[in-house]
Parts: structure tokens; sequence; C-alpha cells
């Protein structure tokens, strides 16, 4: 089916190869050592610009000055990454890339965010930055730091005069005294120590024109003897004449230190013959006031100049702070962008590939917090399908390899019921047919596909119908899983004998699945073998009837020859041998009646009869005719009345008690006991005795008519017995009793029967049924 062209579907992100990762780390290393370099190389460069053109210690200021630059390099580095960032958001929504739309709105949101809080901030700093500056170059402040610098310079003044001033009276007193150098050395001495005390001063020095001391007082108690001064450069000063005065700070110790030339006029010439120095004492807190007064005053001289310059300095610094912010809120949004849409873009992807077939597909963006979660949820998820598929490939092969052995197994199955002699019918838990083989058609005379598929209750006659209930029934009734019987059956225009063997069929958790119904057509083969038991009936009494006509024909001769002979023994003789004729022909007829016997064996007529009261009978009359023979019993006392035929039950007993005593010794035993099976609902008898015994070879042939161990025995007894015991729906078994003997095993239905007003024959009796 085409598409619809107007329909575009979504574009997929396409996350990075692992090459394209290593090539961008190797980028970012590089950018940021060339940043750091830039930084290092603006910032000395500024410096050096600076300090050439102004001494100021702003300029001087490194730490301003770099990090003025890292906000200007990070500003341009985020204008870059926004840029590119941008355009890459463009082309994606152009594109149309999954994430790309909730990418800018995420973006967008943190710029407003940013953008507000930031203008304000803007905005209020530089109201405050203005309030301080004009605060700070106040024109009271700027007169007021005028007024401080002239009373200093006043002051400073003063000191200057009064000490120019006594050093000159000093000067004119030693010009009008004409105390020259070389002459009135004492009187020099002792005028500068008269006025050291006049003037109150810390010394007073004289030099002579060449620089050598001439006079030295010093007042020690003002000046420390180890201060050392050099006066020379000083006395160099005023070698043109004029007063120099100059303050220095020595030890602790201010002075201000005051140079006269000494002059005479030799013929209308004036000459310097010396110097004096006054050392004048100066408050050294009144100097150190005077030197902050001033520093400060030029301090803020220097700043006023700055002004302008510092006002856009800290604006321009407030605005990149300003930008740094905005960009960083722009370049964080698009990171946190990338971090959930990357995800989601791949997200998108692996649902596009499971959807197209490929669970092998794995998502490896890093995410963090709740995107982490889902990331490695999807991948559990793919990894759990993947692993599903296999499963499912692997069982789907395992389902194919089964269900050819199946068919395999059910061909073969087939085949086998196919050609299989006897007819196999199943019918499931609700009746319907689901298995007619062919043996099944013919025996029934149906069709497969008449019947396949249907309930028996429709597809079977009435009479089939009611031969499968019957055994079902009869199944349930000894709750046994299967029963077998031989049953009569006609179809169409034959009767027919089959061997029917019903079985229950039983799911794994032995659930009720239905039944399979087995049954062999005997018909043929029970006429065949009666016709071969016939042959074999009649050979034996053919054999058994030559056997005394033997002696017949043999008396017969000695009575005739005796007869002609005249012999005078003809009585004795005749005597004897019409007795072994009479014998012979009562065994003949014996034998003829226990033939009759067995051949017209009456339909057995159950009614209630206690069991242990027909053996107990049995066991009085043969107990009481041989006394050495030792019989031993053992009832159950739970078997009650049961539902037999009490003359039939008593020849099985009596032919059983017949071969034990042929069979046993003088002195043997005989051991009966009874045992109620509930569950299986049988009775089972156990006869066994210490005589020889039966050998393997004859067990098979023991219950055959005809078949006998003894000299004298018609072969019939065991026979009626096991037609008996058929008869009554029974079984009988023999084995060897050990260490010798025979045991033989009867098991007959046992349905207990209560009697209505107790054990009276003449009341009625209920069966009891089980549930």
């Amino acid at each position: 089916m085409p598409s619809d062209p107007q329909i575009t579907k979504p574009s997929i992100y396409i996350p990075p190869t692992e090459e394209q990762l290593r090539d961008k780390r190797r980028r970012t290393t590089f950018t940021i050592l060339g940043v750091f370099i830039a930084l290092i190389g603006m910032t000395f460069l500024e410096n050096y610009f600076l300090q050439a053109q102004s001494a100021s210690s702003f300029g001087n200021n490194i730490t301003v000055l770099a990090v003025f630059n890292i906000i200007l390099i990070l500003l341009f580095l985020l204008i870059v990454l926004i840029t590119r960032n941008l355009i890459k958001v463009y082309n994606e929504r152009k594109s149309k890339i999954i994430g790309s739309k909730f990418q800018t709105k995420l973006i967008i949101a943190f710029l407003i965010l940013a953008l507000v809080p930031s203008i304000l901030l803007f905005t209020v700093a530089s109201k405050l930055f203005t309030f301080s500056i004009g605060n700070w170059f106040n024109l009271q402040i700027e007169q007021t730091l005028q007024y401080s610098m002239d009373i200093a310079r006043d002051y400073y003044s003063g000191l200057e005069k009064r000490a120019l001033f006594k050093a000159k009276n000093i000067e004119r007193f030693i010009n009008s005294q004409e105390l020259y150098l070389k002459l009135k050395r004492d009187r020099l001495k002792a005028l500068a120590q008269e006025k050291v005390v006049e003037y109150d001063l810390t010394g007073i020095l004289i030099y002579d024109n060449e620089l050598k001391p001439i006079v030295s007082e010093i007042d020690s108690s003002k000046l420390s003897s180890q201060t050392r001064l050099n006066y020379s450069e000083l006395i160099q000063k005023s070698i043109d004449g004029e007063g120099v005065t100059e303050i220095k700070m020595t030890h602790g110790e201010s002075l201000m230190i005051v140079v006269v030339p000494l002059t005479e006029t030799l013929d209308g010439k004036i000459s310097i013959w010396g110097y004096i120095l006054t050392l004048n004492p100066v408050f050294k807190s009144s100097l150190r006031k005077i030197e902050t007064i001033r520093n400060t005053f030029e301090d803020y001289q220097q700043q006023s100049f700055l002004k302008l310059p510092v006002s856009a300095n800290y604006y321009t610094t407030f605005l990149l702070i300003t930008l740094l912010v905005l960009f960083s809120a722009i370049w964080l949004g698009f990171y946190m962008a990338r971090g959930i849409t990357v995800p989601i873009q791949q997200l998108a992807e692996g649902v596009r590939r499971i959807t197209e077939g490929d669970l092998d597909f794995k998502i490896g963006a890093r995410a963090t917090d709740e995107i982490a979660i889902l990331v490695d949820s999807f991948n559990t998820m793919t990894r759990e399908l993947n692993e599903g598929r296999l499963n499912i490939q692997h069982a789907h092969e395992d389902l194919k390899r089964t269900n050819v052995e199946l068919d395999r197994r059910r061909n073969y199955i087939e085949t086998i019921l196919d050609n299989i002699g006897a007819g196999v019918v199943s019918v499931d838990k609700k009746g319907t047919i689901t298995t007619f083989n062919k043996a099944a058609e013919k025996i029934l005379n149906l069709k497969n596909e008449n019947v396949f598929g249907s309930s028996y209750h429709d597809a079977f006659d009435f009479s089939y119908y009611q031969a499968i209930r019957k055994l079902s029934k009869s199944m349930n009734a000894q709750n046994k899983e299967s029963i077998e019987e031989q049953i009569e059956l006609r179809v169409g225009e034959n009767n027919l004998t089959l061997l029917v063997n019903v079985q229950i069929l039983r799911g794994a958790t032995r659930k009720y699945r239905g039944l399979v119904i087995v049954f062999e057509d005997l018909t043929h083969l029970m006429k065949t073998q009666k016709i071969a038991a016939w042959k074999e009936v009649a050979q034996g009494i053919a054999h058994e009837i030559k056997n005394p006509l033997t002696p017949i024909q043999l008396n017969t001769q000695r009575l005739k020859k005796k007869y002609y002979e005249n012999r005078e023994d003809f009585d004795r003789v005749f005597d004897e041998s019409i007795n072994i004729i009479t014998q012979e022909v009562e065994g003949m007829k014996e034998l003829l009646n226990e033939f009759l016997r067995f051949s017209r064996m009456p339909t057995p007529n159950p009614r209630p009869t206690s069991l242990h009261k027909i053996i107990d009978d049995i066991l009085i009359s043969y107990s009481e005719h041989d006394k050495n023979l030792k019989i031993k019993k053992n009832f159950d006392p739970n078997l009650g009345v049961a539902h037999i035929d009490p003359e039939q039950i008593r020849r099985v007993f009596i032919n059983l008690f017949e071969n034990a005593t042929d069979a046993i010794e003088m002195g043997g035993s005989i051991h009966i006991s009874t045992r109620v099976l509930q569950k299986e609902k049988i009775v089972r008898i156990e006869f066994s005795d210490d005589g020889a015994g039966i050998s393997p070879a004859d067990r098979d042939k023991l219950f055959l008519p005809h078949f006998t161990t003894k000299k004298r025995g018609t072969g019939l007894g065991l026979a009626i017995v096991n037609r008996i015991i058929v008869d009554h729906n029974g079984s009988i078994q023999v084995r060897d009793n050990h260490p010798k003997g025979t045991v033989f095993v009867i098991d007959l239905p046992y349905f207990p029967i209560v009697l209505e007003g107790g054990n009276s024959s003449g009341r009625k009796l209920h069966p009891i049924t089980s549930s």
C-alpha cells in the first residue's frame, strides 16, 4: 500500500560514533589549552599597556584583568557555542527530528527564567554603583580634602620658616661676631651649645667649605649617638647660597634639617667659608598625618581622573556578567535539552528498530535520574524481548520438531491401526468418536466418515450402545480403569463373538479424557477352537472308551474260550470276567456322565449366599472322611453374604478338594483363606496344599478339557472349575506353593449385601453400592 506523500515521518537523531566522540574530546582539549594561553597573554598585555599609560593601582591589578578576561573569553565561547547550537536546533526543526521542538521550548524557558532576574539584577546593581560613584566623588569630600591639604601645607611651611629663621639668626650672629674658622673654633662651639638650648634644637653642625666638620653639637637626649646622617647631598644643594630644608626620618626620630651657607666678604666678593646645619625636632605623628593627607589627596585627584573609565569598566563588567548569566542559561538549556532529547530520540529510534524486528538494538546514551531509569528499562525490555524471541524461536523449532515427531508417530499409529486386525474406537469425555480404524469398520459394518466426529449415541445401533454402556457400568461398579469381556453381538445377519477391552483414558493430571475400546472378532477363532476342542474331546473320549473296551474284549474272549473248553473253573472265570466287564462299563458310564455335565453346564443362578458356610460344610465332610488330613482356614470377618450360585461354587471347592487330597501324601495339609479387597471390589480365595505340585509345562494346559495327570482321571474337573469361575465374572490362577505344593487363587466380584431385619433367610436383600 503506497504511503501518503503529504505525510512525512519525523527524522531520528543519529548518535555520534565512537570515533566522532574521540575527535570531539580532542578538539575540546585543544580549545581549553588555547583559551588558557589566550587568557594569560591578554592579561599580561593589558597590564603592560595600562602600566605604560598610568601608574594607578587599578592598572596594576592583574586579578581584575584576569577576571575581566575570563568573563570576556567565556562570553565569547558561549556566544560561539550558542550560535552553533541554535543553527543545529534550526536544522533539526527543519528536518523535523524528534525532540527538536521540546528542545526549543526548554531553551526558551531557561532563557526567560534567567533573563528576568538578570536584567533586574543589572538594573539594581547599576543604580547602586551610580549612587556609590556619586558619593565617592562628592564635591564636599573634595573640598574637605583640599582644605586639609592646605592646612598641612601651611603647617609644613611654618615649620620650614621657623627652622630657617633660627638658622639665619645663627648665621648672622656668626658673621657679626666675625667668628672665623681658624681663630675662633672655641667660640663657635660655645655659640652652638648656647643656641641648641636657646632654640630647643636637636643639634648644630658647622662644616667648612671642604665639608669637613668644625663643630658638632648634638643633644644626646634627643638624638641617639648611633644615628648616622649623610649631609653631603643636602649641603651640595645649598652651594648657590640659599638655605635648604629637608626632613629626615631616622630610627623612629623625625628631624627637619636646615642648611645655611656661611659667607664672608673679601675685596668686595662674597665667598662661602662654611655651612651651618640645624637639626630641628619634628613630631613624627604630625608628619605621618601630613603625609597621609597628602597621599589621600593625590589618590583622590588621580581617581577623579579615572571616574569615567572606572564607571565604564564596572558597567562593562556588570554587562558582561549579565550576558554571561544569560548565555550560560541558554547553554545550560541546550545541555539539559540534549540530556533529555538525545535519550528520547534514541528511544524513538529504538522503538522504530524494534517495530522493524531489530531486537538487538541498545541505547548507549548517557543519562541520569529518571531518564536513566527509562533508558535502563528500555534496554532491559529489549534484552528480555530478544531473549523471549530467542526462546520463542527455540520453542518454535522444538515445536516443529515435536510436530514432525507427532506427525510421524500419528502416521505410524494410524498405519498400525489401519493394519491391525483388532477394531479400535476412542471416545472423548463428551462422547464424540475420535478414532475409528478400518478393522472397526469391517467388524461393525460401519463407515468411518459416517461415525467419525459423531456422538457414539447417534453413530452406533442400540445393541452396540447397550454393550458399551454395560461394560462401562461394570467397570465403574468394580472401580477399575479397564475391563475385558467376551460378548455376543449381532451385526447385520451375523452373530459375532467379540473380545472387548474398555480402557479409561486419563491425562497427565489424571483427569478423565474419555474411553478407548479395543475389540477382536473371535467368531472364526471360537468356531475353530470349538472344532479343535471337540476333536480333542472326541479323541480323549475315544481313547478313554477304548481303554475299557480292551479288558471287556479280553474277558469276553476268555469266557468264550473257557466255555468251549468246558473247564471246571468256568464259574469262577465267569464271575471274574462279568465283574471286570461291569466295572469297565460303569467307568465308561461315569466318563459319559462327566462329559454330559461339562457340555450341559447350566447358566449360573446367583443369589445371596454365605461363601464361608459353603466352604465349612465341605471342610467338615472331608475332615471326617480322612482323620489324618490337616485343614487350616483363615477367613476374613468382613466377608458377608456374596452374590453367587451356591451349587456351582460348591462344585468348584469339591473339585479342588478332590485334586488336593489326591496330590498330598499321608498327613498332608490343606490351607484355605478368604480376603475382601475393598478397592478392587473382589473377594480373593486362596486354596493351597503341600502335595507334589504342578510342573511349569503342564500349568498352561491345566484348565483345558480332558487334560489330566491322574491315571484314572477324566481331565474335566479343573475345566469345569474354570468354566464356573468365568461364568461368575471371576478369574482363577495357579502358582507354586513354597516349599512345595500348589496354590489356586480365585477372584470373584464382591458386592456386600445387607439383610433387612437381620440375617433371616426369608427377608428381602439389597445390594450395597459404594460411592
